[in-house]
């Protein structure tokens, strides 16, 4: 390695692991419980970034304006086409994509929407609901503000080609970066500001700098490895991808010590590669189709991360169904993507009408900007609306808990032998245990909601304490119109965690109804733990878990838990109302998450109908 490196080398083992990168970020966005820790990849995106911007750097002796205006052009190019088409295709035909996401547009271009996102406390982990296709695209302005810093710092540094004042300059700010990140990890309250500001994010651009810097002032030759460097690399990225599975970034604890460490690693990893790559060069002509596919995506992943998020947001809004099916729904977005990638490059291959594309995408962006203000944002309108409604009903909930838990006092007091509401249930009675005596029971269909007077009658006398999250608190009334003896515990945001607590509250204050329904899992888990700690608290009764249909990538995960919780429990039954509501766009809100009024009727006859078919009762 003693010949100078020459710029336009291309080192294929690094495209493999921006391909690594691509394929981690990808699932993670679209299936997140296969890989919590995928947004990691983002910190190999920017150690990458560091490291190969100091390369170029270190070769080129042009002046910076020129540089940052031929990197923004190279850069923001395809950024600004793929957003023009989105846009454009969006407002025609997915209105509430196209008011979701402009409001990031003009940010993007700008390149200051990681700065938008933590202004307006975006959750980069909780977007239920939201269609902003341009959810990703935090990360171009990240890079971009990055090239910026680095060129204007770079340029005052003297004699950079012996790189010591740069080692100590970037050095500096990567350890105080290091710090902040410490800092604001002490509390989960400031994970947005981690992972979106561009103080805590320049640890791992930093980083690359200095892995570049150091190891051109270290003499290779003079280094004897008494181990085989494969071995070193295979045990450098399996401790990369490993933490893909492992990690989850709404937890804080992700962000101490181990995000620093996580760096470093990559930073580590990267600095091997180079190394290996320069001192064992392949032609890539005599490897297999599969290793020239991969660096094909290596090659072409930025493209490749613009046009991702993007198709799966249209995915989900114009085929919600194709998400049960995970791997035909991978495969289909995959091969759009590529195909649109590859029609994005080719475009911009031709370098002349780069600035002419910027300059149409800005006309179009002010255009449409212009357009949705005279307009107004529909979603929007409907969704505050939306969350008017959840309010007004959690008041009307609260105060109809309240006189459900004043006429229970009322009736202990005139059955004074009874010790307890829940032993008065019992000796009463009232409710036919028909699911142990009819054998020959056969159930309607699901969405069968023609019932039967005997049907309204049962529903009528049964008692049904429920614990839910926001999707719940507007069926309430549609849940009492069938059972007026319905107390509900609802709370926006709720998981399914918070359950048992909740659950064992109630029955140590008010006790338990005749059957327990739990509506948890739109925000979040469906650990087995939480299930069972639920069964318990039941006491032996039955419970009913509602599964939850939305455009969050764990919905998948929550659902399959479920199902296979309530297949190996008799106690627990589940009201499938993904099955019921997948196809049905008409009878859910903007959000894709919460019923509508006509969804929430719907949702109340749902659960009525399994109720009546795992008691068995007949017309």
């Amino acid at each position: 390695m003693s010949k100078r490196k020459t710029l336009n080398k291309r080192y294929d083992y690094l495209n493999i692991l921006r391909a690594v990168a691509f394929f981690a970020v990808s699932l993670f966005h679209t299936y997140s419980h296969f890989v919590p820790g995928g947004y990691l990849a983002v910190i190999i995106f920017l150690v990458l970034s560091g490291f190969l911007t100091v390369r170029t750097a270190s070769n080129r002796q042009v002046d910076t304006f020129t540089k940052l205006r031929k990197k923004f052009r190279n850069i923001l190019s395809p950024v600004y086409l793929i957003m023009a088409i989105s846009l454009i295709f969006s407002f025609k035909f997915a209105r509430n994509i196209f008011d979701d996401s402009i409001k990031s547009t003009l940010p993007v271009a700008l390149n200051f929407e990681n700065i938008r996102r933590i202004v307006v406390g975006d959750d980069y982990f909780n977007q239920l609901g939201n269609f902003n296709m341009f959810l990703h695209m935090w990360y171009v302005s990240l890079y971009m503000q990055f090239i910026a810093i680095f060129l204007l710092i770079d340029q005052y540094l003297a004699n950079p080609k012996k790189n010591n004042k740069r080692i100590v300059v970037f050095g500096l700010m990567t350890i105080i970066s290091f710090i902040l990140i410490l800092v604001l990890a002490r509390s989960d309250k400031d994970i947005t500001r981690i992972y979106y500001d561009i103080s805590t994010r320049f640890s791992a651009f930093g980083l690359g700098i200095l892995a570049f810097l150091i190891n051109e002032k270290i003499d290779k030759k003079a280094i004897d490895l008494k181990i085989d460097p494969r071995i070193i690399l295979a045990i450098l990225g399996l401790l990369t991808v490993i933490p893909f599975f492992l990690i989850d970034g709404k937890n804080i604890s992700s962000y101490h010590l181990f995000f620093i460490f996580y760096t470093i690693l990559v930073g580590v990893l990267i600095t091997f590669l180079y190394n290996f790559e320069d001192a064992n060069r392949y032609d890539v002509k005599k490897h297999n189709i599969f290793y020239k596919s991969i660096l094909y995506i290596g090659d072409r992943s930025f493209y490749l991360y613009l046009w991702q998020y993007i198709v799966q947001i249209f995915a989900l809004y114009f085929f919600p169904s194709l998400m049960d099916n995970i791997f035909l729904n991978l495969l289909l977005q995959f091969l759009t993507v590529i195909i649109l990638s590859e029609i994005t490059y080719q475009i911009l291959k031709v370098k002349k009408i780069r600035k002419y594309i910027q300059l149409t995408a800005i006309i179009i962006f002010v255009i449409l900007t212009i357009t949705s203000v005279v307009l107004g944002n529909s979603k929007d309108k409907e969704i505050n609306n939306l969350r008017k409604d959840i309010e007004t009903n959690q008041a009307k909930i609260d105060q109809a808990n309240k006189e459900m838990i004043a006429k229970n006092k009322s009736s202990k007091s005139k059955n004074k032998n009874n010790k307890s509401k829940e032993k008065e249930n019992q000796s009463s009675n009232k409710i036919p245990q028909t699911k142990q005596l009819d054998k020959n029971f056969k159930q309607k269909a699901y969405n069968n909601f023609n019932f039967t007077e005997k049907e309204l009658e049962y529903l009528k006398n049964i008692n049904i304490t429920a614990v839910g999250d926001s999707v719940i608190i507007n069926a309430d009334s549609y849940i009492r119109k069938y059972t007026p003896n319905f107390y509900l515990d609802g709370k926006v945001g709720r998981d399914m965690v918070s359950g048992p607590e909740i659950l064992s509250q109630i029955k140590n204050n008010y006790g338990l109804g005749d059957v327990v329904l739990i509506s948890l899992g739109s925000n979040g888990s469906a650990n087995e733990e939480d299930l069972n700690k639920i069964m318990e608290i039941a006491d032996g009764r039955d419970v009913y878990f509602v599964n939850t249909s939305h455009t969050q990538s764990y919905m998948d995960y929550v659902n399959k838990s479920l199902l296979e919780f309530t297949e190996n429990n008799e106690k627990a039954h589940l009201v499938d109302w993904r099955g019921f509501i997948k196809d049905k766009p008409d009878l859910l809100a903007p959000d894709r998450t919460h019923p509508n009024k006509e969804g929430s009727d719907d949702f109340a006859k749902l659960i009525m109908r399994k109720i009546l078919n795992v008691n068995k009762v007949r017309d």
